[in-house]
């Protein structure tokens, strides 16, 4: 502050300082939105700002032209559960997620046009039980095009979606659809599945494991493993969403090697300057009110206009790098993630570290292997340190470690984790251990008990 004949007042420098405060701001705030957010924050600034444009978007990203691979039709069967956590709708709104799923498949005209017919015939647990023939009769009727052909392909890449087993023909079919056929326990978990469905769920494992000519522990193993998938893929979210979220990065698994990063936009409102009220600014016919009003608004809708472009370079950068150091997880899958912090990000790009968590708050990757929150690329070292430890995901890892230790010929009731719980300063209510639980995908503690 400096003093002059007049008494104190801010110097230049200062005031500058003031000014920028809220454009800093703004750009702060931005920048932590997720996409749906965004759009309605964008909405709402419209309707207060004259000089804004907003036109809205024509629809859901659309697939690209490049041949994404196999990998984007293959997944891990952990996917379900990131996929369900991804879905914020209720009721029928999931049918709106597997539509824009489809969005992102390279399909043919005919084959798309029955892929989207299908998702009306999927029942509420996301199962398509009309036969092929009824399909077809009812499908024909409705003037799609092609035929049995097209019904097949269609068939195939709606089985291809999120949750995994959407579109089995039965909850059978529901289940192999979420097995990996690169998976060496593919045959023997086909087997159980087929086969021996009814004496798993009784817990006749001694049975199943002559039958089979396996040791009980090896079908302990299997069974547990068959644990994690799900028969009915919608049923477990009826008091869920499930529509879907439009991502904010796109990882394509090019032919032959090496991926492409895109960041579609077509999602979000486009947002410009009127050209009117620009020209309302430094129309000197205008009254001088007019022309401090519009110049007024045009300065905020620039201001808006410009943290949106640093919001979408900032996630831009932000993106590249975490996929730069995740190569294996593109390769690979789930399983290869690599240990990388904000703080790894934050130095690399010469960011605080607060700002790689705003660009990542709510935003979500579709990658070879799904569609994923940024926020899981980002994974503690097994010393520990900065990940995306919270207190929920130190409870569960509580949970784990505690039914990962019980006495598998008298595994722990949830009452009794409750208990043990408790003993050890965690205090939880039966239903969230149960919650935790199924998260987890370790199943009642009937179906825990093993036979030696």
């Amino acid at each position: 502050m400096a003093i002059g004949g007049n008494g104190p007042r801010l110097t230049q420098s200062a005031q500058q300082q003031q000014l920028m405060l809220p454009k800093m701001l703004q750009a702060i705030e931005l920048l932590q939105l997720p996409s749906m957010e965004l759009s309605t924050w964008l909405r709402e600034a419209f309707e207060s700002n004259a000089a804004l444009v907003v036109e809205e978007p024509e629809g859901p990203p659309r697939p690209t032209e490049r041949n994404v691979g196999p990998r984007a039709r293959t997944g891990a069967s952990d996917r379900h559960a990131e996929w369900l956590a991804s879905q914020e709708a209720q009721g029928e709104h999931w049918r709106e997620g597997v539509l824009e799923q489809l969005g992102w498949l390279d399909l043919r005209a005919a084959t798309a046009a029955w892929a989207g017919w299908l998702v009306d015939r999927l029942d509420g647990d996301g199962l398509l039980t009309d036969s092929d023939e009824a399909l077809l009769t009812d499908g024909l009727r409705d003037g799609l095009p092609g035929g049995l052909g097209e019904l097949a392909d269609a068939i195939a890449a709606l089985q291809r979606l999120e949750p995994r087993g959407l579109g089995g023909r039965d909850a059978t079919e529901a289940l192999l659809l979420q097995l990996e056929p690169a998976d060496p326990d593919y045959g023997r978990l086909c087997a159980l599945i087929e086969r021996f469905l009814d004496e798993v769920y009784r817990n006749k494992l001694p049975q199943v494991a002559k039958r089979l000519g396996l040791d009980v522990g090896e079908i302990n193993r299997l069974v547990g493993r068959l644990g994690e998938l799900q028969p009915r893929p919608i049923a477990a979210v009826e008091t869920e969403s499930v529509p879907s979220v439009a991502p904010d990065v796109v990882v394509l698994a090019l032919d032959g090697a090496g991926f492409a990063i895109e960041f579609p936009r077509s999602h979000l409102p486009t947002v410009a300057l009127d050209p009117e009220l620009v020209g309302l600014a430094t129309d000197r016919a205008q009254p001088k009110e007019v022309r401090a009003y519009a110049r007024g608004k045009v300065g905020e809708a620039r201001a808006l206009i410009d943290a949106l472009d640093q919001r979408q370079a900032t996630l831009e950068r932000v993106a590249r790098t975490v996929f730069a150091h995740q190569h294996a997880y593109l390769e690979q899958g789930p399983s290869a993630l690599t240990p990388l912090s904000m703080t790894d990000v934050a130095d690399e790009l010469e960011l605080h570290v607060s700002t790689i968590s705003r660009a990542v708050a709510g935003k979500y990757a579709q990658t070879p292997w799904g569609i994923e929150p940024l926020r899981r690329f980002f994974q503690a070292s097994a010393g520990g340190g900065e990940g995306q430890g919270s207190a929920a995901d130190e409870v569960r890892e509580r949970v784990r470690v505690l039914f990962a230790g019980e006495d598998p010929a008298a595994p722990l009731s949830d009452d009794e984790a409750v208990a043990r719980l408790a003993a050890g300063g965690v205090h939880l209510a039966r239903r969230t251990v149960a919650k935790y639980r199924q998260e987890l995908g370790i199943p009642s503690s009937y179906r825990r008990r093993r036979f030696n």
